[in-house]
């Protein structure tokens, strides 16, 4: 969610990369170079959810070109003391709206490099929570400690996916380093001046304990018992050189 603050604020988006390995597609070896191939892009199910996130960020962008950037944030930004005024709307819409097409961009990146991969695993239900309590928790951080300036972005939500992701994959003793280093670059960026850390920490946290609720509790999803109704197919995955 909210990842910039004011008008300077610029989107920050995680850098993933993909270790060399070899993946078997339609029954051909091949090379697993791309995120999209080792993360879920090349699965069959399509992520519906982060679609849909999508388009609403699209929408929101297209609000604010038509009544301007500054109208759209005044009226809908997220500030310290909202909830206290009332204004619940703005903890949802905030994360929606961004300060210029840069921001957008970036965190439309970032949403499609972990949210794509974490739906296919996950399914778009839990995702759709995670998400949706990650939005929360950046909002209620800076309702606050937001200091004085308006927020608004995806990035507290994003933040939320990443933490989920490193929860999920520790909790399939898959590779954890890649998610942990997003979070450790991030953080970093985090505390830059025009950036919100109030959304980063609120929606990594609220993230992070979604993700411990849904993955780690008896029933909680997990490699094996999402591949055993054949509704997400893995490839085989073969020995890295």
């Amino acid at each position: 969610m909210n990842d910039a603050e004011g008008p300077e604020g610029r989107g920050r988006c995680a850098v993933y990369s993909v270790p060399p390995g070899w993946y078997n597609l339609s029954g051909k070896q091949i090379r697993a170079e791309s995120l999209f191939i080792r993360g879920g892009f090349m699965r069959r199910k399509i992520p519906v959810v982060t679609f849909i996130i999508l388009a609403m960020n699209a929408a929101g962008l297209i609000y604010e070109y038509s009544v301007g950037e500054r109208a759209a944030t005044y009226r809908f930004g997220m500030y310290q003391g909202a909830l206290q005024n009332g204004e619940y709307l703005r903890a949802f819409v905030s994360a929606f709206l961004h300060f210029g097409i840069y921001h957008f961009g970036s965190n439309m990146i970032c949403l499609v490099l972990y949210g794509f991969s974490l739906e296919n695993r996950i399914g778009p239900l839990k995702y759709a929570v995670v998400y949706i309590l990650s939005i929360a928790g950046g909002s209620l951080l800076i309702n606050f400690a937001g200091g004085r300036g308006l927020h608004a972005g995806a990035s507290g939500a994003i933040w939320g996916l990443m933490t989920a992701t490193l929860v999920y994959n520790l909790r399939n003793k898959q590779n954890p380093f890649y998610a942990l280093r997003g979070i450790v670059l991030n953080l970093v960026y985090s505390f830059q001046a025009g950036v919100s850390w109030q959304a980063h920490i609120g929606g990594g946290a609220a993230g992070l304990a979604a993700a411990l609720a849904l993955f780690c509790l008896p029933g909680g999803t997990s490699a094996g018992r999402r591949n055993s109704g054949g509704r997400y197919p893995q490839y085989p995955q073969y020995p890295q050189e």
